[in-house]
């Protein structure tokens, strides 16, 4: 086998062009793989922006509808809490029709979770990392509230049938429950409104987005069982307990924005 020894450079002219060749070839095919590392991650980035505004468009949907059916869920508070009221009097529960549980929404933000299980989210702005954590903030804040809603729910449901007889531990274990419950609800309207407002300052949605998912989830709310039955409204000794739950529903951004997200995180203007 022959082997080509190497030619030997005559003058440093000849050197430096084979130098300048070999570090050309170098920086040329570094200059290549930037280019295909960073169309990689722009693409990335624009599967997750959609991932993102739809999940975002969903939660815009959810807190609506959480706030508009408020109303509904403060009456059949109103309702377990006048049938306390009459049992505090004669020991006796009155007999109580079936009622349909409030809504509990799927309080998640799953393309937030994926984008801090992969390298997608060192690639987006730090701006748009702030508002993504404390929209995640929100959320990871409403879910228990949605859980604990849902187990006083079962213990004040207890009552739903005949009249039957009871007792004072029995009637102060039912407000307890009563109280949580209103107080659960009260959070997921309160804080439900901070993440549409977060969404809102995210910028990750258009104002037209954020106008049709929030009016889309006022007219479905408007189709739960719950509200199906009329809604009174006069002084009650529950008042207390649904004066958060009895407005009107807010357009997302329309309410006071104080610049904190749950749990301390801040949510900035673009």
């Amino acid at each position: 086998m022959d082997i080509h020894k190497p030619k030997p450079w005559h003058g440093i002219r000849e050197f430096l062009k084979e130098y300048v060749i070999i570090v050309v070839g170098v920086l040329t095919a570094l200059g290549a793989e930037a280019v295909v590392e960073w169309a990689h991650w722009r693409h990335q980035g624009e599967v997750a922006r959609a991932a993102i505004a739809f999940d975002l468009r969903r939660l815009v949907g959810e807190a609506a509808r959480k706030d508009a059916a408020s109303p509904c869920t403060a009456e059949r508070l109103h309702a377990f809490a006048d049938a306390l009221d009459q049992a505090q009097q004669n020991k006796r529960l009155p007999g109580l029709s079936e009622t349909s549980n409030p809504l509990s929404p799927a309080w998640t933000f799953r393309s937030w979770y994926g984008l801090t299980s992969g390298q997608t989210l060192a690639h987006l702005s730090n701006r748009d990392e702030l508002a993504l954590s404390a929209i995640a903030n929100y959320v990871d804040y409403l879910r228990p509230q949605m859980n604990e809603e849902r187990a006083e729910w079962a213990v004040l449901r207890t009552m739903i049938g005949p009249g039957r007889p009871t007792s004072d531990a029995e009637i102060a274990s039912l407000r307890a429950a009563l109280g949580r419950a209103g107080m659960a609800a009260n959070n997921q309207r309160g804080i439900g409104r901070g993440l549409e407002t977060a969404i809102v300052r995210s910028g990750f949605l258009s104002r037209a987005q954020i106008d049709a998912a929030y009016g889309e989830g006022v007219g479905l709310a408007a189709k739960l069982p719950i509200c199906h039955p009329p809604v009174r409204s006069y002084a009650r000794s529950s008042d207390a307990v649904t004066s958060g739950l009895t407005g009107q529903p807010e357009r997302p951004g329309d309410e006071p924005f104080t610049g904190v997200g749950v749990g301390g995180a801040l949510t900035t203007d673009r």
